[in-house]
């Protein structure tokens, strides 16, 4: 008998979970026996389909110290082999509730590959054709974080670094690794103490949906219904109909192809439902967040997974950590069911929980403002979007874009960087959690090789190495407006009031206390004189405002305003 690798690789003292779940890999592990020194209460072994796998459960006494312990493995026809097991100090999370993400963040969402290069460059980089590695690694995301932090970037959401058959990290071979072309853990753990000393939040990306076709499970799972489906030609994959979860009129056959479904034939489905896979995943996740000092993870796929068990899964996360925020993919382009899945699971999570559902009904709604409508129709598609904010129980936490990883660029398909100034302006001072795709303040479209995935991943390596980094784009302006916005508690805590748009000129205000801003913009091409005496409910007492971008102050306390074609203005009001 032999043991090659335990998962988790060691454990945490003081968490309130008392209970550990090891999967053994090794050799002979059939009819094997176990004994620890870890204190315990009981010990339950669950026999794996073949001799390579041993499920462990250990029902821990509490408080277990931390301290290295010893597991000892019985084979069946005799012999023992003794591991040590550590027990680390866990995290000092501090008992406060309050939300790791909030309105007061703005996210920077990167994909790592396609991000930034530091140091020694693997001989494993496979050239830059759409799909393949392009060699972006942790030491690049470490080296970048100066300039993020000029920008005024307080978040990062990145996207999966575990061991991976892909270059965009969704096709996970182990959940316990660092993807060698990244780098290695440690390199991980450092890039993140930066960004905390940096005063920049770390969102790591998971995935419980689905692994890798590649993943030794897949070859030989540990046990019967590990997976949704066996590998082999009659694969059932999923209809990417997510409307299935919450549709009163679905069909049982549709819901569950939505759910146990493969996300592709190389992406075979994990089954949430089985409680071994549940709690592997579950540890999984408290040891990246005590092993890393993560501050929130971005859950991919979100409804294909089980949501029982997602919901579950963060109460027990919770529970350890409240107040750590989930940020889920909801990809449907309705705000009512955005509102509905965002209900659904806070309403079964406790009042200190922080759940985030991403607002895939506002980057549609502000493309149309921008791209495809025609006058008057366009101007009133933002106003429209938050007119149903009433859906949601917490509007403010949703998370708003413009593009992102999955989508194709916003300059590749609305031109010109005044436009992308007013979305910007728009998407930064709305009742909702901002995030920005790398590459937009550079005004990225896509590298042309190809119209696919990798087309909007496009290399940021050249720019971003750039001593004029800070004048490309729309930075200038981004980092105005990103700097002013962590001071203003108007846009990150206020409340809002919007006027229906006029002439084609959207403006609404965003108010906390004595704080108040007005934000203007004019979706036209046209310069527009606009009549103040409409928002006298909100101008009353202010003659002035001054603005963000510029500090030009402007009258208020005059019968019209005149509004510049295609321009936004951000005014504090005095």
């Amino acid at each position: 008998m032999e043991i090659n690798r335990i998962d988790p690789s060691c454990w945490f003292a003081s968490l309130k979970r008392n209970d550990l779940q090891l999967l053994v890999y090794g050799n002979g592990l059939k009819g094997a026996t176990v004994e620890t020194t870890i204190p315990h209460t009981g010990i339950a072994v669950k026999e794996c389909l073949c001799d390579k796998y041993l499920l462990v459960n250990i029902k821990l006494c509490s408080p277990v110290l931390a301290e290295t312990y010893s597991i000892s493995f019985h084979a069946e026809k005799g012999g023992t082999v003794s591991v040590p097991y550590e027990f680390k100090s866990c995290r000092q999370w501090g008992g406060s509730a309050r939300s790791t993400l909030s309105g007061e963040d703005v996210l920077y969402m990167f994909m790592p590959d396609r991000f930034a290069k530091g140091g020694i460059q693997s001989s494993t980089e496979e050239g830059n054709s759409p799909d393949s590695w392009h060699g972006g690694n942790i030491l690049g995301m470490k080296n970048a974080l100066p300039y993020l932090r000029k920008l005024g970037i307080t978040a990062l959401w990145h996207s999966p670094i575990f061991k991976n058959s892909e270059y965009h990290g969704y096709s996970i071979t182990d959940h316990y690794d660092v993807d060698g072309h990244f780098g290695t853990k440690e390199e991980y753990a450092d890039f993140v103490n930066e960004a905390h000393r940096n005063g920049i939040k770390v969102v790591a990306d998971f995935i419980f949906n689905h692994c890798s076709i590649a993943h030794p499970w897949v070859a030989s799972p540990p046990l019967e219904g590990w997976f949704n489906g066996k590998r082999g030609k009659s694969i059932m994959t999923t209809n990417y109909r997510q409307t299935t979860i919450f549709d009163p009129y679905a069909s049982d056959f549709d819901r569950k192809k939505t759910v146990e479904g493969w996300f592709t034939e190389k992406m075979p489905d994990l089954n949430l439902k089985n409680p071994y896979v549940f709690n592997y995943l579950l540890e999984m996740s408290i040891w990246w967040i005590e092993t890393f000092r993560i501050d929130a993870i971005r859950m991919d796929t979100y409804l294909y997974s089980d949501l029982d068990a997602m919901v579950e899964w963060q109460k027990a996360v919770n529970d350890e950590y409240p107040g750590f925020s989930v940020v889920a993919e909801t990809w449907i382009g309705d705000a009512a069911y955005t509102a509905k899945v965002q209900r659904h699971v806070r309403q079964r999570l406790d009042a200190n929980s922080s759940f985030i559902v991403m607002d895939f009904a506002f980057q549609g709604h502000i493309d149309a403002c921008f791209n495809g409508f025609k006058a008057p129709d366009k101007e009133v598609q933002v106003y429209q979007h938050f007119v149903y904010d009433f859906l949601y129980d917490e509007p403010q936490d949703t998370l708003a874009f413009l593009d992102n990883h999955d989508l194709p660029r916003w300059c590749s398909r609305i031109k010109g960087k005044a436009k992308l100034q007013q979305a910007l302006a728009i998407l930064l001072t709305s009742p909702r959690i901002p995030q920005i795709y790398y590459g937009t303040e550079f005004m990225f479209a896509g590298d042309g090789k190809g119209t696919g995935d990798g087309n909007y991943r496009q290399d940021a390596f050249q720019i971003l190495d750039s001593p004029d980094v800070m004048a490309a784009g729309v930075v200038p302006f981004l980092r105005k407006i990103l700097e002013w916005r962590k001071g203003s508690r108007a846009v990150t805590k206020g409340r809002m009031k919007h006027f229906i748009p006029q002439q084609g000129v959207y403006v609404y205000f965003r108010q906390y206390g004595d704080e108040k801003v007005m934000v203007v913009v004019n979706g036209t091409s046209k310069r527009v004189d606009i009549d103040l005496s409409q928002y006298m409910e909100e101008l009353d007492g202010y003659a002035l405002g001054i603005d963000v971008i510029t500090d030009k102050k402007m009258r208020l306390d005059t019968l019209s305003f005149r509004v510049k074609s295609n321009d936004v203005l951000i005014l504090s009001l005095e």
